[in-house]
């Protein structure tokens, strides 16, 4: 929460928002103001369309007025959450913050718009941005001043819901891998994806890529295990000693079931030497398994306990390859049978399987 050193900045923004200027586009636009300071001196003012019809607060301050200053160590009030999505070439908000390396944004209120809710703040603090919101009393001026874009967009996201697609909590579907980056760019791709996990990661496939993404994996795993001593680990890779299964599997991903048991068995063997370089802390803290079952999809499951919880699943085609797939993520919600159905089932998967301390990776 902001302190009261920053409410004079606050008001500033709220009434540079009022100034905004109307577009002649037949749609509600959101008024926002922006105040960027840095040591206790306002470095820039400014309100959405106030140079040209249309451009961001956050974009005309910083690429505009800012275009040659050094803003690392700035704080930024905006009185709307910064964007997370444009059309291209143009970049959102969130990511100009980012990349001018400001060091603090105080947000008046969340975008209504539902592509972006809560995306613009987690994608500044993942970032190391420290993030605050304005007090109750400014964010209600806020709030009533946007009114009607407000209502346009809860009138757009009632038309656009397909029933029980929300309450499933189903908040991506990834038609193939190359919309993995499209969708959440700054996760596109396992790794990074992993790397947003808090507490806990859990990943439940056939197989994981060897060379490079595997190497980018294991890093980003051993340097939270390493920071936190509460962060957990578990992967959990399709039993290379069942030949049912090899046959099975291969089948379904076009490969011989000898090379790939003998592809699984390399990458435990990989994994394990990773373990063993572990401190004995850490390498308590990350699980190394194999499971007898061929679940629904592959599965990550991120702090899935938790209340920001979030499952991806991705699922093959019969011989489609091994690039030919499609996924979905769903997020936690109290009310979503669905996220708990898929939590419980690869606990259970996890709990049915062994320890590959137990057996032998002998071809």
């Amino acid at each position: 929460m902001s302190d009261g050193s920053d409410t004079q900045y606050m008001i500033q923004a709220v009434d540079e928002a009022r100034r905004s200027v109307d577009e002649d586009d037949g749609r509600g636009h959101p008024r926002v103001g922006a105040v960027v300071v840095k040591d206790g001196k306002i470095l820039a003012k400014t309100c959405r369309g106030d140079m040209e019809a249309g451009e961001h607060a956050e974009f005309t301050a910083l690429e505009k007025m800012l275009s040659r200053r050094v803003l690392s160590g700035c704080t930024v009030y905006t009185t709307l959450e910064p964007c997370t999505t444009r059309n291209h070439p143009k970049i959102p908000c969130a990511d100009r913050l980012v990349e001018r390396r400001v060091s603090r944004v105080v947000i008046g209120m969340l975008d209504p718009n539902q592509t972006i809710t809560g995306k613009g703040i987690l994608r500044l603090r993942r970032a190391g941005i420290a993030v605050d919101l304005f007090p109750t009393e400014l964010m209600s001026q806020l709030e009533e001043l946007n009114r009607d874009f407000v209502r346009q967009m809860q009138a757009e996201r009632d038309a656009a819901i397909v029933p029980g697609i929300e309450e499933a909590g189903l908040s991506a579907f990834y038609p193939s891998r190359d919309y993995y980056g499209r969708y959440r760019p700054t996760a596109g791709t396992i790794d990074r994806y992993v790397g947003t996990a808090q507490n806990s990661a859990i990943l439940v496939s056939v197989n994981l890529m060897t060379g490079l993404p595997f190497h980018d994996l294991w890093n980003l795993l051993e340097a939270k295990l390493v920071r936190s001593t509460e962060f957990v680990a578990v992967i959990s890779l399709l039993d290379p000693r069942r030949a049912e299964l090899m046959s099975t599997i291969g089948t379904i991903l076009a490969q011989r079931p000898d090379h790939l048991a003998g592809e699984i068995r390399a990458t435990l063997r990989g994994l394990q030497d990773c373990k063993g370089r572990l401190t004995p802390d850490a390498s308590r803290r990350f699980q190394l398994r194999v499971h007898s079952v061929l679940p629904f999809g592959s599965a990550i499951l991120l702090d899935h306990r938790t209340e920001s919880g979030r499952i991806q699943i991705e699922t093959k085609p019969y011989k489609a390859g091994l690039q030919k797939s499609f996924g979905f993520e769903i997020i936690d919600r109290k009310e979503s049978v669905l996220y708990r159905t898929l939590a419980k089932s690869y606990e259970d998967l996890l709990k049915d399987g062994v320890s590959v301390n137990d057996i032998s990776l002998d071809d």
